[in-house]
């Protein structure tokens, strides 16, 4: 193989290598991420990490229609979820109101008390419902540090702070891991992680179990998604509170 060639493939390793682009959508948003990064989660979440929660909530890939947009909407017969945040409504069989989060957080944040149903699509609200429900879920990793406090924050959002009676959602999968031989509660990666009373087999309509989803949605935001906005110049973005 010639030098020139050598050089060419070598190039091309470098580009297939490159991490994703940020969505050109994304940048409009921004400012909020860094506002409620910095007031609402006091900086204990960094905004690449919130970008990174609303790819996962939003992008079925980085191209797609829904990516990064606040009209996007999820209804099945079990569930309905909007926005960046795609904040949920659950139903039972009959079709009766199990769970609405949007009603939740109306009573929880001061700002969101003003949020009406007629508006849900407005991104600012619903970063604000993001970051609300990330620095609700932090207490319930109190132990933990750094990346670890943060994945369980993360954990939590997804699946819930759970009972510690009950041992479900995050309260439980700690309680779980310290009763496990060599699992230490105040570490997710490899610890907490692999520790959940969360059903391992798919529940109906479901093509992966709710345990798996949970697991994947911490790793997804952590480590593969987070990367392409942690090289984003986050300290020179404008940003107001409000």
């Amino acid at each position: 193989m010639t030098r020139s060639a050598r050089l060419l493939l070598a190039a091309g390793c470098l580009i297939a290598a490159a991490p994703p682009a940020i969505p050109p959508q994304a940048f409009q948003y921004f400012p909020p991420v860094a506002a409620e990064a910095s007031s609402t989660l006091r900086g204990e979440v960094h905004p690449a990490i919130l970008a990174s929660q609303v790819e996962q909530e939003s992008c079925i890939t980085l191209t797609h229609k829904r990516c990064w947009n606040p009209t996007v909407e999820f209804k099945t017969a079990r569930e309905q979820g909007f926005g960046l945040a795609q904040i949920t409504i659950t139903y039972d069989k009959q079709g009766h109101e199990v769970m609405n989060r949007f009603k939740d957080l109306q009573k929880i944040d001061p700002m969101l008390a003003q949020w009406r149903w007629d508006d849900r699509f407005n991104p600012r609200y619903q970063l604000r419902a993001l970051a609300v429900g990330d620095r609700d879920c932090l207490p319930y990793a109190l132990g933990a540090n750094g990346e670890e406090k943060v994945a369980m924050a993360m954990a939590c959002y997804n699946g819930g702070p759970g009972s510690k009676k009950r041992k479900t959602g995050l309260s439980g999968d700690r309680i779980v891991c310290r009763a496990t031989t060599n699992c230490d509660p105040n570490r997710w990666w490899n610890n907490v992680e692999m520790t959940s009373t969360k059903a391992k087999a798919p529940a109906p309509g479901y093509t992966v179990s709710f345990f798996q989803i949970n697991r994947d949605y911490v790793r997804r935001i952590l480590r593969e998604r987070a990367d392409k906005y942690r090289a984003y110049d986050w300290a020179a973005t404008p940003w107001s509170v409000g």
